[in-house]
């Protein structure tokens, strides 16, 4: 929902709504005093209809030489909140402000004014205000079903616990006829890590028509962040079979089956979602670990080369060239592509490899042994005792 959509339909709405005029007396001056009000203000509720705001501000001066605040506060307080919506309209936030205080003076339980205040506060980003504005107005008209744009507003200042507390409300308010209700309490509840209570509520919409494939994917996400890598696989299997399109569906699924050491399927997993999701860098180093997992070192060294090149210079990330700086690359590819080409006897490669690792910084004890390992197999024990020196020194 599009909180300043709302809060702008609501804003027509009470510009247009009427404020019957009423005579007090019979005297005649009086009686005619009436008329002129009425007919000004019939004439400012056209021109507002006619979006003639000139006019309209022109007609509610006349109406405020002839109404009595006293008299009939209501009257003054509608012409006061009309002035306000005008000044939104015109952007003068200001002046909508002061003409609503005042509204709010003469007529403290007119609810309306919190809505347009509401609209202002949003307008200028005081979430804060706006949230305190409309809980009020929902307080005087006992509209709770404006608990759903409480919760979106606590939800945009990233009060996740006063979202689900407003959206509860508003649920309750609206009954059973609010179909989304439980899934959307669902999300609160992820969103606040809650994720066993989290995974009851969307269960209950695991086999429903519209929400399904999002229950079961919010089910996948819930289980993987509680470990139960097996349970998220099930759910995200399901998801997809019911058509679910998740930008991170197969990247997550890919996730829970390499921590559930299921090479192949992650591979799988991260193949797809390299071409289909944004996660490529994550998905590419995350598929090459698996291909070396499954002994597949040389689609390893290229995986991991593919990588490396969207975040150096490719021209130096040849067999036996050492790159000049990690950049964005995640250094545990040099890592690994150094494990791999050790492990297929590509001796200089891997010690270039290696030596990117401890310029950055990167597991600098197994860095130093590894190569020391790769110096033994070419013969400098010179080198192999230096590496094997640093190691010890590591510390942490």
């Amino acid at each position: 929902m599009n909180v300043k959509k709302l809060m702008a339909t609501a804003l027509a709405a009470i510009m247009l709504l009427a404020v019957p005029v009423v005579a007090e007396t019979a005297d005649a001056a009086a009686i005619m005093d009436t008329q002129k009000l009425d007919a000004s203000y019939t004439l400012a509720l056209n021109a507002i209809n006619a979006q003639d705001y000139d006019a309209a501000k022109a007609y509610l001066n006349i109406c405020f030489a002839y109404c009595d605040r006293q008299a009939d506060p209501t009257m003054y307080a509608d012409l006061l909140l009309k002035r306000a919506c005008i000044d939104v309209i015109e952007g003068k936030d200001d002046m909508a402000l002061l003409n609503l205080d005042a509204a709010i003076r003469v007529q403290p339980d007119l609810a309306d004014a919190y809505l347009v205040r509401t609209q202002v506060y949003t307008t200028q980003g005081d979430v804060d205000a706006a949230i305190a504005s409309l809980e009020k107005y929902i307080e005087l008209s006992q509209d709770t079903s404006l608990y759903e744009t409480v919760a979106q507003l606590n939800e945009a200042k990233g009060d996740v616990a006063a979202a689900q507390a407003a959206y509860d409300k508003f649920v309750e308010g609206a009954g059973g006829e609010v179909a989304e209700a439980g899934f959307q309490s669902g999300l609160y509840k992820m969103q606040a890590g809650q994720y066993e209570d989290a995974v009851a509520a969307f269960e209950a919409y695991a086999d429903d028509e519209t929400y399904g494939a999002g229950a079961q994917y919010n089910i996948g996400v819930c289980r993987m962040n509680t470990g139960d890598y097996a349970g998220a696989i099930e759910a995200f299997n399901a998801c997809e079979a019911k058509g679910g399109a998740f930008e991170d569906l197969y990247y997550n699924r890919g996730v829970c089956a390499l921590l559930s050491a299921q090479w192949q399927a992650a591979s799988e997993d991260f193949a797809k979602s390299i071409e289909t999701e944004p996660y490529v860098a994550d998905a590419r180093y995350d598929l090459a670990i698996c291909q070396m997992q499954l002994g597949d070192y040389e689609t390893a060294v290229a995986t991991f080369t593919e990588l490396i090149g969207d975040g150096t210079d490719a021209e130096q990330t040849g067999v036996g060239q050492k790159p000049t700086e990690v950049g964005d690359v995640n250094p545990g590819a040099y890592y690994y592509r150094a494990v791999c080409r050790a492990a297929l006897s590509d001796l200089e490669a891997a010690l270039a490899d290696y030596t990117v690792c401890i310029d950055a910084g990167y597991e600098l004890q197994q860095s130093y042994y590894q190569r020391a390992q790769v110096y033994a197999a070419l013969g400098d024990t010179e080198k192999q005792n230096s590496d094997l020196q640093n190691s010890l020194k590591v510390t942490g």
